[in-house]
């Protein structure tokens, strides 16, 4: 019959059973045990007596007589020595065992208790960031006219009479309105009779374009891809926006990468660069906006992080694309809530700041986003493109709605606008909707339909761009494409890419067309060098 003590794992010299427990024991260890510990069961930790203990009898033989008290020097002896302490150590090794099983559980209580409470944080934080959005919204909405009051502490006038005040001019403030008023007298004093400049490519020209240079790798990789592009200093440094939430500057010339703006917790979806520029040759500040409902405003810090952030603007839903002003003061963006804002990047305060906003008209379907906005070559008017598949004509002065077009709702299986292009001379508008097959040529002194350029049904666009001179017209999707301005016939189609296209831009004289997408790669398009 073999018994194993449920203390030390050992055959016992002298087992024992617990009447209540059933486990057996060495003898001597656990009455040591009882002992030290006050009457405790080592197993189960109930009371235990020593009365409870039973002896088990291994064999049938009667007891023999004890053997003679051994002395120190003898084996007996040292025998006896090594059992005490090897029951202590057994002890020792039960009462740590029954020690680390408390703190493992008192370790998990802990841990359990600081994940809730990471877990309320994480939720209160959320709720505060959702109420300032709200706030933010709603002081949009409002307008400039109610923070100001709201500043000034109106509480002194709530005296139950009303106190005359004089009406300021709906729109934009006085300020702004005049900066609009100036850029739209110069440009569009020369615009109209304009020509091509000398030095500016020619249709002939851009049929011969070829990939020239590629700059790889831009972006992260999770997630991978360029998600918007603008270029700055006569197309020599690049600006791109990407789904990994950062803006990257990229100099051509010097083939590094000039800073890396970071801020957004969400997609950007659209960039912008000054065309003026410092004293160091930098752009002097860098706009995106994003899905994570702002827009964001950089500048040349003259630091180690080269640009700082100069302004937050907090919408009240995500920013699906801006466009930038021709008075390079002036940014406008498209809501997915269905509104619009202007914002100015060069207030009184200091900090940009929303100056006016707006909305669809009362009979658009409720739910109705906008997707796409593009502001006229004279500034005085803007153009945003919705989710209905419709465009919208709005003036920037005042933020009335002056013209409609249907867009690309006459097709079946279209989405929304996805871009939005006046050409340079400002009588054409270009467009392009999700599952199009058509970019849609709009004149706006006729406001009508006036041409469609037909697309392969595989063919998917993303963004189109009208070079300076108002001669052709570049189209990024699936592939890159150039066509001529009114007669629309197809000069260009490069394949090179490797994933879609999500932003084309041209050089100010027309000599390079840069594109960039998904692949993590911006392609330069230009004359095969001679």
């Amino acid at each position: 019959m073999s018994l194993f003590c449920s203390i030390s794992g050992q055959q016992p010299l002298k087992p024992v059973v617990s009447v209540k427990s059933g486990q057996v024991f060495e003898k001597e260890l656990v009455l040591k045990y009882l002992r030290d510990k006050d009457s405790k069961d080592p197993i189960t930790g109930e009371t235990l007596n020593e009365d409870e203990l039973v002896d088990i009898k291994t064999a049938p033989s009667a007891p023999t007589a004890p053997p003679r008290a051994p002395t120190f020097t003898s084996v007996p002896s040292l025998l006896h020595t090594l059992q005490q302490e090897w029951d202590s150590t057994m002890l020792e090794c039960l009462e740590l065992r029954r020690q680390g099983a408390e703190l493992r559980q008192e370790l998990s209580h802990a841990l359990y208790k600081e994940d809730a409470a990471m877990r309320v944080l994480a939720r209160v934080t959320r709720e505060r960031d959702e109420a300032r959005e709200a706030l933010a919204s709603v002081k949009a909405t409002l307008g400039p006219a109610f923070s100001n009051g709201a500043a000034a502490g109106g509480d002194s006038e709530m005296q139950g009479v009303e106190q005359p005040q004089e009406e300021e001019p709906s729109g934009l403030p006085a300020d702004a309105r005049k900066r609009v008023e100036e850029t739209n007298a110069t440009l569009s004093a020369t615009r109209k009779k304009r020509k091509p400049a000398a030095d500016a490519a020619s249709p002939a020209e851009m049929k011969t374009y070829t990939e020239i240079s590629t700059i790889p790798s831009v972006h992260g990789t999770k997630p991978p891809g360029v998600s918007a592009l603008a270029l700055a200093k006569d197309a020599t440094v690049t600006v791109t926006g990407g789904l990994d939430k950062n803006v990257l500057l990229y100099d051509r010339t010097t083939s590094k990468i000039l800073a890396t703006l970071k801020g957004h917790t969400k997609k950007v979806t659209s960039v912008a660069a000054s065309s003026s520029l410092t004293e160091e040759g930098l752009p002097s500040f860098v706009v995106a906006g994003s899905l994570d409902k702002s827009v964001r405003v950089w500048a040349p810090s003259g630091g180690k992080s080269v640009y700082g952030v100069t302004g937050n603007i907090s919408l009240g839903s995500e920013v699906n694309q801006i466009s930038l002003h021709p008075s390079n003061s002036l940014v406008g963006s498209a809501q997915a809530d269905g509104t619009w804002a202007i914002h100015d990047l060069t207030p009184s305060s200091g900090k940009p700041a929303t100056i006016l906003t707006g909305s669809l008209p009362e009979d658009s379907a409720s739910g109705t986003s906008n997707t796409a906005i593009s502001f006229h070559p004279d500034g005085v008017i803007f153009a945003v493109g919705s989710s209905d598949s419709k465009i919208r004509v709005f003036e920037t002065l005042t933020g009335n709605c002056v013209a409609t077009f249907d867009g690309h709702s006459s097709e079946s299986d279209v989405g929304e606008i996805v871009s939005l292009a006046f050409s340079e001379n400002g009588y054409t508008l270009a467009s392009a909707a999700k599952g199009s097959k058509q970019v849609k040529i709009w004149d706006l002194r006729k406001l009508s339909n006036s041409a469609n350029i037909d697309l392969e049904s595989d063919v998917q666009v993303t963004a189109l761009k009208f070079d300076y001179s108002a001669q052709a017209l570049g189209v990024a999707g699936t592939d890159a494409r150039v066509y001529q301005n009114k007669s629309w016939e197809l000069l260009l189609k490069s394949e090179e890419n490797s994933d879609l296209l999500t932003g084309v831009d041209w050089s100010k004289d027309g000599k390079e067309l840069v594109v960039a997408g998904i692949d993590r790669t911006i392609r330069i398009l230009s004359a095969a060098a001679q």
